[in-house]
């Protein structure tokens, strides 16, 4: 699949600066942040691509089962935190991306083919295991548009964008992926009635949140 610039927008999602605020950007730009964010599902639908991460690593065990169920139960308790996420992300996208570049990315996102695409990945992530996931397959049309967004310039100036970015993740995201961890784990324990030192390294090395 040629994803290159979903891979790219999905890497943007992750980028964070502390000091960014809407008052660095200008009110179109950060609008047009904010749209993308809501086009996208923001921080939460990045928190279900982990899960799904993390279940692969572990595979389709009881014991993968229950974390991600809990990892997928701690996103829905902090949502207000991933929405306030989502805002600081949307501010350093408005500073980042130009109002050209967003409005490119955010009339394909809002187009028919565009909702079509974030929809089937979405759900793609959302299950959590093989045997319940939907195929991630595009219908010709919805390959050929990516494709030819993928090869306008305000697509390939986003992606050029986003390496320099992701040195910032950590800044922003880390104190509210922890948060998530903790939250997964007391769950995890609460249900399960096992925690054991395997379970704790497997937190610090796989776990739902980015490394540390």
């Amino acid at each position: 699949m040629k994803t290159g610039w979903l891979i790219a927008a999905l890497a943007a999602l992750l980028m964070a600066n502390p000091a960014a605020t809407a008052a660095d950007a200008t009110p179109q730009a950060l609008a047009l942040a904010q749209r993308y964010m809501a086009a996208t599902g923001g921080m939460y639908q990045t928190i279900e691509q982990q899960a799904y991460v993390a279940a692969g690593i572990m595979g389709d065990t009881p014991t993968s089962h229950a974390r991600q169920h809990a990892l997928q139960e701690a996103a829905d308790q902090h949502r207000a935190e991933l929405t306030a996420l989502d805002g600081q992300v949307a501010a350093l996208m408005a500073q980042t991306f130009t109002e050209a570049e967003l409005t490119a990315a955010v009339t394909f996102l809002e187009s028919p083919v565009g909702r079509a695409i974030t929809e089937k990945k979405n759900a793609y992530f959302a299950a959590l295991f093989a045997r319940d996931r939907p195929a991630l397959g595009f219908t010709p049309e919805e390959n050929a548009a990516l494709a030819a967004f993928d090869q306008t310039p305000e697509a390939i100036s986003m992606k050029a964008k986003a390496p320099a970015l992701l040195a910032q993740t950590l800044a922003l995201s880390t104190p509210v992926q922890r948060t998530l961890r903790d939250s997964a784990k007391t769950i995890y324990c609460h249900e399960t009635r096992k925690c054991t030192d395997g379970d704790n390294d497997f937190d610090q090395r796989s776990g739902p949140t980015l490394r540390e």
